[in-house]
């Protein structure tokens, strides 16, 4: 049995180029981000059966919801999708967190590297891939689309491609982008990378 896996980062929101917003700064869409939203919506065209995942966060909620709404798919809120916690570094400027040895070091050695909430790549990937497999259980072959962010789009691609989490460069995710993965009892597919929709 196989779930067709659509990841969605988040649409274009505000400050999002001036500081980290993690979990702290729920910054709603900016104007641009609610016509990307417009525009995946068009594109993705998910079905009533399409089981709509999404993180709790503000930015990714406002983006599922223009899916949601020409769908009338079911919408789940789902903590396991959430941000990566990048305790007291949220809410931070790009350029006060360049000043800080730690942000350097998350930067430059993301395998072993630790946010200050302790986070790591791994404890993603590990929150992220036991969702998935239960999400598998409960609706076998069903087609689910993820609203989520970056770092756990880029978590799991990084997984299943067997890359170290220090490549994270070599995967753009952009927002309001589309990566694509085909779940089977084998193990994964990726059919798609940071597909972007036109305005």
């Amino acid at each position: 049995m196989t779930n067709e896996l659509v990841f969605v980062r988040h649409a274009t929101c505000e400050r999002m180029d001036e500081m980290l917003l993690g979990r702290t700064i729920d910054a709603p869409l900016a104007a641009i981000g609610t016509q990307e939203a417009e525009a995946m919506a068009c594109v993705l065209a998910p079905s009533q059966e399409t089981l709509l995942v999404v993180s709790p966060r503000r930015r990714a909620q406002q983006t599922a919801s223009a899916l949601a709404v020409r769908s009338r798919c079911e919408l789940v809120t789902a903590c396991d999708i959430d941000e990566l916690d990048f305790g007291h570094w949220s809410g931070q400027t790009f350029g006060e967190l360049a000043q800080d040895p730690a942000w350097q070091r998350w930067n430059e050695q993301r395998g072993d590297a630790a946010t200050p909430a302790g986070e790591r790549i791994k404890d993603v990937q590990a929150r992220v891939l036991r969702y998935l497999h239960r999400l598998r259980e409960a609706f076998p072959g069903r087609p689910v689309v993820l609203v989520t962010h970056a770092e756990v789009i880029r978590s799991a691609l990084l997984y299943w491609l067997q890359a170290p989490a220090d490549a994270y460069r070599r995967l753009a995710i952009s927002p309001a982008s589309i990566s694509r993965v085909s779940l089977s009892d084998w193990g994964p597919r990726i059919d798609g990378i940071n597909q972007r929709t036109p305005l």
